[in-house]
């Protein structure tokens, strides 16, 4: 038994150095130098103890002074070294300026009537990016996480003709939208579908077709559920709010924050929107700019109820890939949205920007759909 014990002591040892091992690496990347020196600290008398102390000392007294040393500094560590509570979503300055730059240069490529359009929100400023005929009846557009308004430039084609269309910036992530305060913002499914709700009055928009991608699509489920009147057909593009959020996808995330760097960047960067050159060379310079530079203040992605599923009975067309890592198992979400009654899905061997990887494919079945009554 007792030999039991040390085995299990030292391989919780082991996980314990291992952590504050990564710990002190991302301190040391984020340039808290003093920091990194108490956590080096802490793991060299986890592993190292004198032996003048061990032979004066009996091992009850040797083991208390240890325990007692280690406990100082992880008390110094994590009162000496609070961040200062969330300003900006962004790292700095220089970061907004520089997304703002890859931003307007997006934008360019978007029809030359594009209207901005900037609405007062309790939370704060919501920017819209508004084109197609004022004679046109509207569509709502919601984009993905950690991308922007601009990023629907490929489905524009086959909705410019019959819409007016909005698209939305998210509040809370890199944009050109703007907290008020980087601690408040619509933290839960009922709170965005209020915010989106307020904001489609706003615009005059009683009623109109919405299509969401990843986060949007969360937003965009919420929207439809809460305020069923106003959305006559849903899209969704590989929707968080689906399937669960995996573990893998919080650990890869919050890498990138955790450990700055380059690698780590690219990596994260083809996890969540794929290898696809096309995806890569089109918005892969915005969504490295996005990892480096901010710090979202976003709705945690909670999956809709079966029971909320059911609720909505409007037409909905959805878009998984064989190779999205955020919405995971293609043929698992599509399980889990048959639950919606009148529901017609589409799965593409893609990642997990759909729209942007088919483009042809999804533009095709998307005028077919809005332009069919269901």
């Amino acid at each position: 038994m007792t030999t039991l014990f040390n085995v299990i002591g030292k391989l919780l040892k082991v996980l314990l150095v291992s952590l504050l091992l990564l710990f002190a690496l991302a301190t040391f990347l984020g340039g808290s130098y003093l920091q990194t020196f108490v956590i080096i600290l802490i793991v060299v008398i986890l592993l190292w103890w004198p032996a003048q102390i061990k032979q004066k000392w009996s091992k009850k007294k040797s083991f208390a002074l240890r325990s007692a040393l280690v406990i100082i500094l992880l008390f110094i560590n994590f009162l000496g070294f609070k961040s200062p509570p969330k300003s900006s979503i962004y790292i700095s300055e220089n970061q907004k300026n520089e997304l703002y730059t890859i931003y307007d240069n997006k934008v360019k490529n978007w029809p030359e009537e594009t209207e901005d359009i900037y609405l007062e929100t309790e939370y704060g400023i919501v920017h819209i990016l508004v084109c197609g005929s004022e004679n046109n009846p509207p569509l709502i557009m919601i984009h993905a996480a950690s991308m922007g308004a601009f990023s629907w430039l490929e489905n524009l084609e086959p909705l410019l003709d019959d819409y007016r269309i909005y698209s939305f910036d998210n509040i809370g992530e890199g944009n050109k939208s703007e907290l008020n305060n980087a601690l408040i913002y619509p933290n839960r499914g009922k709170e965005l579908a209020d915010l989106y709700a307020e904001m489609a009055d706003e615009l005059g928009i009683k009623s109109c077709p919405v299509l969401g991608a990843s986060n949007g699509g969360f937003i965009a489920q919420n929207y439809t559920f809460y305020y069923p009147e106003k959305v006559e057909k849903l899209v969704l593009f590989g929707p968080m709010g689906l399937t669960k959020l995996k573990v893998q996808s919080i650990f890869m995330m919050g890498a990138a924050s955790v450990f700055p760097t380059d690698f780590v960047r690219h990596s994260v960067t083809q996890w969540a929107i794929g290898d696809n050159e096309k995806v890569l060379t089109k918005y892969g310079d915005w969504f490295t700019c996005i990892l480096r530079g901010t710090i979202p203040s976003l709705a945690k992605p909670v999956p809709m109820t079966t029971e909320q599923k059911k609720a909505m009975d409007m037409p909905v067309l959805l878009f998984l890939g064989t190779k999205d890592a955020i919405v995971g198992d293609a043929e698992v979400a599509r399980e889990i949205a048959l639950e919606y009654p009148n529901i017609q899905i589409e799965i593409y061997e893609s990642g997990h920007l759909i729209a942007v990887e088919k483009t042809s494919e999804v533009n095709k079945k998307l005028r077919f759909f809005l332009n069919n009554s269901y």
